[in-house]
Protein backbone atom coordinates (compact mmCIF):
# COMPACT_ATOMS: atom_id res chain seq x y z
CA UNK A 1 0.00 0.00 0.00
CA UNK A 2 2.73 2.61 0.94
CA UNK A 3 5.17 1.14 -1.99
CA UNK A 4 1.78 1.66 -4.38
CA UNK A 5 1.32 5.29 -2.52
CA UNK A 6 4.97 6.47 -3.15
CA UNK A 7 4.26 5.32 -7.02
CA UNK A 8 1.92 7.87 -7.31
CA UNK A 9 3.15 9.86 -5.73
CA UNK A 10 6.03 10.19 -8.45
CA UNK A 11 3.54 10.04 -11.40
CA UNK A 12 1.77 13.00 -9.85
CA UNK A 13 1.88 16.13 -12.15
CA UNK A 14 3.48 19.35 -11.08
CA UNK A 15 0.10 21.30 -11.51
CA UNK A 16 -1.23 18.62 -9.29
CA UNK A 17 0.99 19.79 -6.42
CA UNK A 18 0.65 23.46 -6.79
CA UNK A 19 -3.31 22.40 -6.69
CA UNK A 20 -3.10 20.92 -3.35
CA UNK A 21 -0.85 23.61 -1.67
CA UNK A 22 -3.20 26.04 -2.98
CA UNK A 23 -6.43 24.33 -1.60
CA UNK A 24 -4.71 23.65 1.99
CA UNK A 25 -3.38 27.17 2.22
CA UNK A 26 -7.38 28.18 1.42
CA UNK A 27 -8.18 26.14 4.33
CA UNK A 28 -5.62 27.56 6.59
CA UNK A 29 -6.77 31.14 5.66
CA UNK A 30 -10.15 31.03 7.65
CA UNK A 31 -8.10 31.11 10.90
CA UNK A 32 -5.56 33.90 9.35
CA UNK A 33 -6.44 37.02 10.22
CA UNK A 34 -7.05 39.02 6.85
CA UNK A 35 -9.60 41.34 7.28
CA UNK A 36 -9.12 44.98 9.20
CA UNK A 37 -11.75 47.14 11.11
CA UNK A 38 -11.62 50.57 10.54
CA UNK A 39 -13.86 53.29 12.54
CA UNK A 40 -12.80 57.06 11.93
CA UNK A 41 -9.83 56.15 9.96
CA UNK A 42 -8.05 54.00 12.45
CA UNK A 43 -7.58 50.03 12.36
CA UNK A 44 -9.05 48.94 15.50
CA UNK A 45 -9.75 44.96 14.89
CA UNK A 46 -7.83 42.43 12.58
CA UNK A 47 -10.45 39.75 12.00
CA UNK A 48 -9.98 36.01 10.35
CA UNK A 49 -13.49 33.90 9.46
CA UNK A 50 -12.90 32.45 12.68
CA UNK A 51 -12.05 35.14 15.12
CA UNK A 52 -15.06 37.17 13.63
CA UNK A 53 -17.99 33.77 14.09
CA UNK A 54 -15.99 33.99 17.70
CA UNK A 55 -16.82 37.58 18.73
CA UNK A 56 -18.89 39.23 16.31
CA UNK A 57 -19.56 41.81 18.51
CA UNK A 58 -17.71 45.06 19.00
CA UNK A 59 -18.82 48.08 20.95
CA UNK A 60 -16.50 51.57 20.82
CA UNK A 61 -17.45 55.35 21.68
CA UNK A 62 -16.81 57.97 19.41
CA UNK A 63 -17.44 61.57 19.30
CA UNK A 64 -20.03 61.28 17.27
CA UNK A 65 -21.42 58.38 19.59
CA UNK A 66 -21.44 55.15 20.71
CA UNK A 67 -20.11 52.47 17.85
CA UNK A 68 -22.42 48.76 17.75
CA UNK A 69 -21.66 46.65 15.39
CA UNK A 70 -23.09 42.82 15.04
CA UNK A 71 -21.27 40.73 12.68
CA UNK A 72 -23.14 37.65 13.89
CA UNK A 73 -25.59 36.38 11.36
CA UNK A 74 -23.53 37.46 8.61
CA UNK A 75 -20.19 35.38 10.02
CA UNK A 76 -22.10 32.51 9.86
CA UNK A 77 -22.55 31.77 7.17
CA UNK A 78 -19.56 32.99 5.52
CA UNK A 79 -18.11 31.22 7.68
CA UNK A 80 -20.03 27.65 7.11
CA UNK A 81 -19.82 28.81 3.26
CA UNK A 82 -15.91 29.24 3.54
CA UNK A 83 -15.27 26.18 5.54
CA UNK A 84 -17.54 24.08 2.96
CA UNK A 85 -15.68 25.23 0.06
CA UNK A 86 -12.02 25.07 1.60
CA UNK A 87 -12.55 21.08 2.79
CA UNK A 88 -14.00 20.35 -0.61
CA UNK A 89 -11.43 21.57 -2.73
CA UNK A 90 -8.46 20.09 -0.56
CA UNK A 91 -10.61 16.93 -0.26
CA UNK A 92 -11.24 16.90 -4.13
CA UNK A 93 -7.39 18.22 -4.67
CA UNK A 94 -5.55 15.38 -2.78
CA UNK A 95 -8.37 12.82 -3.64
CA UNK A 96 -8.67 13.08 -7.53
CA UNK A 97 -4.81 12.83 -8.60
CA UNK A 98 -4.22 9.99 -6.39
CA UNK A 99 -7.29 7.24 -6.47
CA UNK A 100 -9.03 8.80 -9.99
CA UNK A 101 -8.21 5.91 -12.85
CA UNK A 102 -9.96 7.31 -15.93
CA UNK A 103 -8.39 10.62 -17.44
CA UNK A 104 -12.17 11.25 -17.93
CA UNK A 105 -12.88 11.24 -14.25
CA UNK A 106 -9.55 12.94 -13.00
CA UNK A 107 -11.04 15.95 -15.38
CA UNK A 108 -14.26 16.22 -13.68
CA UNK A 109 -12.20 16.21 -10.48
CA UNK A 110 -10.13 19.13 -11.68
CA UNK A 111 -12.55 21.05 -13.26
CA UNK A 112 -14.60 20.75 -9.62
CA UNK A 113 -11.85 22.31 -7.90
CA UNK A 114 -11.35 25.05 -10.35
CA UNK A 115 -15.06 26.13 -10.00
CA UNK A 116 -14.40 25.90 -5.73
CA UNK A 117 -11.53 28.29 -5.24
CA UNK A 118 -13.18 30.31 -8.37
CA UNK A 119 -16.33 30.24 -5.47
CA UNK A 120 -13.91 30.10 -2.84
CA UNK A 121 -12.52 33.82 -4.28
CA UNK A 122 -16.31 35.05 -4.86
CA UNK A 123 -17.12 34.54 -1.00
CA UNK A 124 -14.16 35.93 -0.02
CA UNK A 125 -14.96 39.42 -2.11
CA UNK A 126 -18.57 39.05 -1.04
CA UNK A 127 -16.91 38.61 2.59
CA UNK A 128 -14.87 41.92 2.63
CA UNK A 129 -17.63 44.26 0.70
CA UNK A 130 -20.46 43.08 2.63
CA UNK A 131 -18.93 42.74 6.05
CA UNK A 132 -20.05 46.52 6.65
CA UNK A 133 -23.81 46.87 5.39
CA UNK A 134 -25.36 50.08 4.48
CA UNK A 135 -27.82 49.71 7.58
CA UNK A 136 -24.13 49.23 10.36
CA UNK A 137 -23.28 52.61 8.84
CA UNK A 138 -26.79 54.60 8.77
CA UNK A 139 -27.69 53.02 12.33
CA UNK A 140 -23.69 54.45 13.85
CA UNK A 141 -24.11 57.76 12.61
CA UNK A 142 -21.09 57.37 10.21
CA UNK A 143 -20.07 57.49 6.36
CA UNK A 144 -18.70 54.60 4.28
CA UNK A 145 -15.52 56.51 4.52
CA UNK A 146 -15.01 56.72 7.73
CA UNK A 147 -16.49 53.03 8.84
CA UNK A 148 -15.07 50.24 6.77
CA UNK A 149 -13.40 46.81 6.40
CA UNK A 150 -9.75 46.85 4.55
CA UNK A 151 -8.50 43.49 3.29
CA UNK A 152 -4.35 43.33 4.94
CA UNK A 153 -1.62 41.38 3.50
CA UNK A 154 -2.78 38.09 3.76
CA UNK A 155 -5.81 38.25 2.22
CA UNK A 156 -4.02 40.16 -1.00
CA UNK A 157 -1.94 36.48 0.03
CA UNK A 158 -5.31 34.13 -0.26
CA UNK A 159 -6.01 36.10 -3.63
CA UNK A 160 -2.79 35.15 -5.74
CA UNK A 161 -2.94 31.87 -3.96
CA UNK A 162 -6.58 31.16 -5.18
CA UNK A 163 -5.69 32.52 -8.61
CA UNK A 164 -2.48 30.30 -8.95
CA UNK A 165 -4.44 27.26 -7.72
CA UNK A 166 -7.39 27.65 -10.24
CA UNK A 167 -4.61 27.99 -12.98
CA UNK A 168 -3.34 24.78 -11.94
CA UNK A 169 -6.81 23.48 -11.68
CA UNK A 170 -7.52 24.60 -15.51
CA UNK A 171 -4.31 22.64 -16.67
CA UNK A 172 -5.47 19.29 -14.87
CA UNK A 173 -8.40 19.87 -16.43
CA UNK A 174 -7.46 20.29 -19.84
CA UNK A 175 -5.09 17.39 -19.71
CA UNK A 176 -1.68 19.54 -19.85
CA UNK A 177 1.44 18.72 -17.88
CA UNK A 178 3.07 21.65 -16.48
CA UNK A 179 6.77 22.28 -16.64
CA UNK A 180 8.93 24.97 -15.39
CA UNK A 181 9.25 26.25 -18.97
CA UNK A 182 5.31 27.43 -18.46
CA UNK A 183 7.26 30.00 -16.61
CA UNK A 184 8.79 31.77 -19.06
CA UNK A 185 5.06 32.18 -20.97
CA UNK A 186 4.43 35.48 -18.26
CA UNK A 187 7.37 37.21 -19.21
CA UNK A 188 7.04 36.37 -22.62
CA UNK A 189 3.77 38.16 -22.66
CA UNK A 190 5.29 41.01 -20.64
CA UNK A 191 8.04 41.47 -24.01
CA UNK A 192 4.92 41.46 -26.39
CA UNK A 193 3.03 43.92 -24.25
CA UNK A 194 5.03 46.24 -22.94
CA UNK A 195 8.26 46.06 -25.73
CA UNK A 196 7.35 45.01 -28.27
CA UNK A 197 3.81 46.14 -29.26
CA UNK A 198 5.37 49.84 -28.07
CA UNK A 199 8.08 49.57 -30.95
CA UNK A 200 5.46 48.67 -32.95
CA UNK A 201 3.36 51.67 -31.77
CA UNK A 202 6.35 53.96 -31.93
CA UNK A 203 7.27 52.77 -35.67
CA UNK A 204 3.18 53.53 -36.91
CA UNK A 205 3.18 56.91 -35.31
CA UNK A 206 6.93 57.94 -37.26
CA UNK A 207 5.34 57.38 -40.75
CA UNK A 208 1.79 57.40 -40.31
CA UNK A 209 -0.65 60.31 -38.76
CA UNK A 210 -4.12 60.48 -38.56
CA UNK A 211 -6.46 62.09 -41.39
CA UNK A 212 -8.82 64.33 -41.12
CA UNK A 213 -11.81 61.98 -42.68
CA UNK A 214 -10.65 59.57 -40.59
CA UNK A 215 -8.44 56.66 -41.00
CA UNK A 216 -4.54 57.30 -41.45
CA UNK A 217 -2.41 58.73 -43.91
CA UNK A 218 1.52 58.15 -44.30
CA UNK A 219 3.63 61.27 -44.29
CA UNK A 220 7.39 62.52 -43.25
CA UNK A 221 6.24 65.50 -41.59
CA UNK A 222 8.55 64.53 -38.47
CA UNK A 223 11.22 64.35 -40.42
CA UNK A 224 11.53 67.24 -41.78
CA UNK A 225 11.18 68.77 -38.46
CA UNK A 226 14.07 66.94 -37.27
CA UNK A 227 16.08 67.92 -40.46
CA UNK A 228 14.78 71.60 -40.64
CA UNK A 229 17.76 73.67 -41.93
CA UNK A 230 17.58 75.70 -38.54
CA UNK A 231 20.88 75.99 -36.88
CA UNK A 232 21.75 77.02 -33.19
CA UNK A 233 25.02 78.38 -31.48
CA UNK A 234 26.28 76.37 -28.60
CA UNK A 235 29.20 75.99 -26.24
CA UNK A 236 31.38 72.98 -26.01
CA UNK A 237 34.26 72.68 -23.70
CA UNK A 238 34.10 76.20 -23.91
CA UNK A 239 34.41 76.57 -27.60
CA UNK A 240 31.38 78.66 -29.35
CA UNK A 241 30.49 76.37 -31.93
CA UNK A 242 27.33 76.17 -34.82
CA UNK A 243 25.49 73.33 -35.40
CA UNK A 244 21.85 71.67 -36.85
CA UNK A 245 19.41 72.36 -33.62
CA UNK A 246 18.72 68.74 -32.81
CA UNK A 247 21.98 67.44 -33.82
CA UNK A 248 23.72 69.51 -31.67
CA UNK A 249 21.42 68.31 -28.75
CA UNK A 250 22.21 64.63 -29.93
CA UNK A 251 26.31 65.31 -29.63
CA UNK A 252 25.38 67.07 -26.23
CA UNK A 253 23.66 63.77 -24.70
CA UNK A 254 26.30 61.96 -26.50
CA UNK A 255 29.34 64.06 -24.98
CA UNK A 256 27.39 63.12 -21.29
CA UNK A 257 26.94 58.99 -21.82
CA UNK A 258 30.61 58.53 -23.13
CA UNK A 259 32.05 60.66 -20.64
CA UNK A 260 30.01 58.93 -18.05
CA UNK A 261 30.89 56.19 -19.95
CA UNK A 262 34.16 56.71 -18.92
CA UNK A 263 34.28 57.95 -15.53
CA UNK A 264 32.51 54.73 -14.59
CA UNK A 265 34.79 52.50 -16.25
CA UNK A 266 37.89 54.08 -14.83
CA UNK A 267 36.52 54.18 -11.17
CA UNK A 268 34.45 51.43 -11.18
CA UNK A 269 37.03 48.56 -12.52
CA UNK A 270 39.39 48.90 -9.66
CA UNK A 271 36.73 49.06 -7.16
CA UNK A 272 35.24 45.72 -8.57
CA UNK A 273 38.84 44.38 -8.56
CA UNK A 274 39.49 45.22 -5.40
CA UNK A 275 35.96 44.21 -4.36
CA UNK A 276 36.60 40.37 -6.13
CA UNK A 277 40.11 40.06 -4.70
CA UNK A 278 38.50 40.41 -1.35
CA UNK A 279 35.70 38.29 -1.57
CA UNK A 280 37.77 35.46 -2.72
CA UNK A 281 39.92 35.71 0.35
CA UNK A 282 36.89 36.90 2.88
CA UNK A 283 33.45 36.61 1.34
CA UNK A 284 31.50 38.23 3.52
CA UNK A 285 33.57 41.47 3.86
CA UNK A 286 33.29 41.91 -0.14
CA UNK A 287 29.86 41.12 0.14
CA UNK A 288 29.84 44.08 2.60
CA UNK A 289 31.66 46.48 0.49
CA UNK A 290 29.69 45.72 -2.28
CA UNK A 291 26.80 46.78 -0.35
CA UNK A 292 28.64 50.38 0.28
CA UNK A 293 28.38 51.28 -3.07
CA UNK A 294 24.75 49.96 -4.33
CA UNK A 295 23.51 51.22 -0.96
CA UNK A 296 23.21 54.71 -2.73
CA UNK A 297 20.95 53.38 -5.51
CA UNK A 298 18.17 52.64 -2.80
CA UNK A 299 17.87 56.57 -2.51
CA UNK A 300 15.18 58.46 -4.82
CA UNK A 301 17.46 59.72 -7.80
CA UNK A 302 15.93 63.07 -7.61
CA UNK A 303 17.16 63.41 -3.92
CA UNK A 304 20.40 62.48 -4.70
CA UNK A 305 21.21 65.14 -7.32
CA UNK A 306 19.41 67.98 -5.55
CA UNK A 307 21.80 67.16 -2.60
CA UNK A 308 24.59 67.89 -5.45
CA UNK A 309 22.38 70.88 -6.09
CA UNK A 310 23.00 71.98 -3.16
CA UNK A 311 26.52 70.79 -2.56
CA UNK A 312 27.57 72.97 -5.49
CA UNK A 313 25.57 75.76 -4.92
CA UNK A 314 26.55 79.73 -4.08
CA UNK A 315 25.59 78.68 -0.06
CA UNK A 316 26.45 75.04 -0.21
CA UNK A 317 29.10 72.82 1.63
CA UNK A 318 32.01 73.08 -0.67
CA UNK A 319 31.87 77.09 -1.43
CA UNK A 320 31.48 77.10 2.65
CA UNK A 321 34.54 75.05 3.08
CA UNK A 322 36.55 77.06 0.79
CA UNK A 323 35.60 79.91 2.29
CA UNK A 324 36.53 78.35 5.53
CA UNK A 325 39.91 77.75 4.71
CA UNK A 326 40.74 81.37 3.10
CA UNK A 327 41.26 79.70 -0.35
CA UNK A 328 38.09 82.19 -1.95
CA UNK A 329 36.99 85.47 -1.18
CA UNK A 330 33.52 85.22 -2.58
CA UNK A 331 31.63 82.45 -3.38
CA UNK A 332 32.03 80.37 -6.73
CA UNK A 333 29.52 80.25 -8.83
CA UNK A 334 30.09 76.03 -10.26
CA UNK A 335 26.32 75.78 -11.65
CA UNK A 336 26.54 79.13 -13.66
CA UNK A 337 29.86 78.86 -15.07
CA UNK A 338 29.41 76.80 -18.73
CA UNK A 339 32.70 74.69 -18.33
CA UNK A 340 32.28 73.93 -14.63
CA UNK A 341 28.43 73.00 -14.67
CA UNK A 342 29.48 70.77 -17.51
CA UNK A 343 31.75 69.06 -15.54
CA UNK A 344 29.78 69.03 -12.57
CA UNK A 345 27.09 67.63 -14.29
CA UNK A 346 29.11 64.53 -16.10
CA UNK A 347 30.21 63.99 -12.25
CA UNK A 348 26.86 63.22 -10.92
CA UNK A 349 25.97 61.67 -13.64
CA UNK A 350 29.13 59.20 -13.38
CA UNK A 351 28.44 58.90 -9.13
CA UNK A 352 24.81 57.88 -10.08
CA UNK A 353 25.91 55.22 -12.70
CA UNK A 354 28.95 53.57 -10.93
CA UNK A 355 27.23 50.69 -9.59
CA UNK A 356 25.98 49.84 -12.90
CA UNK A 357 29.25 49.51 -14.39
CA UNK A 358 30.55 47.94 -10.75
CA UNK A 359 28.37 45.47 -10.41
CA UNK A 360 28.55 43.36 -13.67
CA UNK A 361 32.73 43.62 -13.71
CA UNK A 362 32.44 41.91 -10.02
CA UNK A 363 30.41 39.52 -10.92
CA UNK A 364 32.78 38.59 -13.95
CA UNK A 365 35.71 38.85 -11.57
CA UNK A 366 34.56 36.68 -8.59
CA UNK A 367 34.20 33.84 -10.68
CA UNK A 368 38.00 34.16 -12.40
CA UNK A 369 40.05 30.82 -10.70
CA UNK A 370 42.58 32.07 -9.06
CA UNK A 371 45.12 29.23 -10.10
CA UNK A 372 45.14 31.25 -13.35
CA UNK A 373 46.90 34.29 -11.93
CA UNK A 374 49.33 31.81 -10.33
CA UNK A 375 49.89 29.56 -13.14
CA UNK A 376 50.57 33.69 -15.28
CA UNK A 377 53.04 33.88 -13.08
CA UNK A 378 54.70 30.81 -12.34
CA UNK A 379 55.37 30.84 -16.43
CA UNK A 380 57.71 34.30 -15.85
CA UNK A 381 54.73 37.22 -16.52
CA UNK A 382 54.83 39.95 -14.38
CA UNK A 383 51.96 41.05 -12.50
CA UNK A 384 51.33 43.89 -15.01
CA UNK A 385 51.25 41.47 -17.86
CA UNK A 386 49.36 38.80 -15.43
CA UNK A 387 46.57 41.68 -15.42
CA UNK A 388 46.55 42.77 -19.19
CA UNK A 389 47.05 39.05 -20.75
CA UNK A 390 44.88 37.24 -18.32
CA UNK A 391 42.51 38.99 -15.88
CA UNK A 392 41.22 41.47 -18.34
CA UNK A 393 40.29 39.45 -21.40
CA UNK A 394 38.37 37.47 -19.02
CA UNK A 395 36.91 40.19 -17.13
CA UNK A 396 35.68 41.98 -20.70
CA UNK A 397 32.54 40.84 -20.96
CA UNK A 398 31.86 41.80 -17.25
CA UNK A 399 33.19 45.24 -18.80
CA UNK A 400 30.84 45.03 -22.27
CA UNK A 401 27.80 44.32 -19.78
CA UNK A 402 28.81 47.42 -17.52
CA UNK A 403 29.38 49.68 -20.81
CA UNK A 404 25.82 48.51 -22.16
CA UNK A 405 24.64 49.01 -18.67
CA UNK A 406 25.41 52.76 -18.65
CA UNK A 407 26.40 54.13 -21.72
CA UNK A 408 22.69 53.38 -23.08
CA UNK A 409 20.20 54.98 -19.98
CA UNK A 410 22.70 57.56 -19.69
CA UNK A 411 22.59 58.61 -23.42
CA UNK A 412 19.00 59.56 -22.71
CA UNK A 413 18.66 60.49 -19.38
CA UNK A 414 17.84 64.01 -18.80
CA UNK A 415 17.13 64.56 -14.94
CA UNK A 416 20.59 65.19 -13.79
CA UNK A 417 21.25 67.60 -16.48
CA UNK A 418 18.07 69.15 -15.98
CA UNK A 419 18.12 69.78 -12.42
CA UNK A 420 21.97 71.18 -12.29
CA UNK A 421 21.66 73.28 -15.16
CA UNK A 422 17.90 74.57 -14.41
CA UNK A 423 16.94 73.34 -17.70
CA UNK A 424 19.66 75.73 -19.16
CA UNK A 425 21.05 72.64 -21.06
CA UNK A 426 18.59 70.29 -23.56
CA UNK A 427 18.91 66.94 -23.79
CA UNK A 428 17.56 63.89 -26.15
CA UNK A 429 15.63 63.05 -23.36
CA UNK A 430 14.36 66.80 -23.17
CA UNK A 431 13.51 67.01 -26.50
CA UNK A 432 11.78 63.22 -26.56
CA UNK A 433 9.54 64.38 -23.69
CA UNK A 434 8.97 67.79 -25.06
CA UNK A 435 7.92 66.37 -28.68
CA UNK A 436 5.51 64.11 -27.49
CA UNK A 437 3.54 66.57 -24.53
CA UNK A 438 3.29 68.69 -27.80
CA UNK A 439 -0.08 69.16 -28.72
CA UNK A 440 1.03 69.48 -31.97
CA UNK A 441 0.32 65.99 -34.29
CA UNK A 442 3.21 66.81 -36.07
CA UNK A 443 5.68 67.30 -33.30
CA UNK A 444 4.10 64.06 -32.10
CA UNK A 445 5.38 62.55 -34.96
CA UNK A 446 8.64 64.03 -34.96
CA UNK A 447 9.42 62.56 -31.20
CA UNK A 448 8.29 59.55 -32.52
CA UNK A 449 11.04 59.52 -35.36
CA UNK A 450 13.47 60.66 -32.97
CA UNK A 451 12.78 58.04 -30.67
CA UNK A 452 13.20 55.31 -33.33
CA UNK A 453 16.30 57.11 -34.41
CA UNK A 454 17.38 56.86 -30.85
CA UNK A 455 16.48 53.04 -31.03
CA UNK A 456 18.41 52.31 -33.77
CA UNK A 457 21.34 54.13 -32.92
CA UNK A 458 21.37 51.78 -29.51
CA UNK A 459 20.94 48.65 -31.69
CA UNK A 460 23.76 49.51 -33.63
CA UNK A 461 26.16 50.00 -30.77
CA UNK A 462 24.74 47.22 -29.01
CA UNK A 463 25.76 45.32 -31.78
CA UNK A 464 29.34 46.94 -32.45
CA UNK A 465 29.94 46.02 -28.43
CA UNK A 466 28.39 42.56 -29.08
CA UNK A 467 30.94 41.67 -31.59
CA UNK A 468 33.77 42.96 -29.57
CA UNK A 469 32.97 40.62 -27.10
CA UNK A 470 33.12 37.99 -29.06
CA UNK A 471 36.86 38.95 -30.25
CA UNK A 472 37.45 39.31 -27.14
CA UNK A 473 36.40 35.71 -26.05
CA UNK A 474 38.12 34.09 -29.00
CA UNK A 475 41.56 35.83 -27.78
CA UNK A 476 42.31 33.40 -25.42
CA UNK A 477 45.21 34.05 -22.84
CA UNK A 478 48.31 33.77 -24.78
CA UNK A 479 51.43 35.28 -22.34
Amino acid sequence: MVAELKSKIKLMPLHAFVMIFCALFSFVSIFIPMFQLFVQYVPVRNYSLFTLILSPYYQQKVRSGPVELNFQIFAAWTFVVTIVLAVAALTLSVSYPFYAESKSKKKIGYFSVLVLFIARGAVHVITLSKMISEEMINSNNMTPERLYVAQGFAGNILTIVLFIGAVAALYGGLGLRMNFKLFAYPYIVWIILFTILPLILIFFRAFFKQAAGGGYEFTTAGFKILFANKTVTTTFYGMKVTLQEYFSIFLRSFDYAVWTTIGCLVLGYPVAYILASRAKKAHSSGSRLLLLFVLPMWMNTMLRTYAWRAFFSETGVLNTMLQSMHLIDSPVLFLKNELLADIITKLVMTNDFLPFMILPIYSVLVKIDGSLSEASLDLGANRVQTFTKVIFPLSFPGVISGIQMVFMPSLTYYMIPDILNEGSKMTIGNTVQNFILNESSTYNQAGNVLSLMLLIFVLITMGILRGQDKDAGSGGMAL
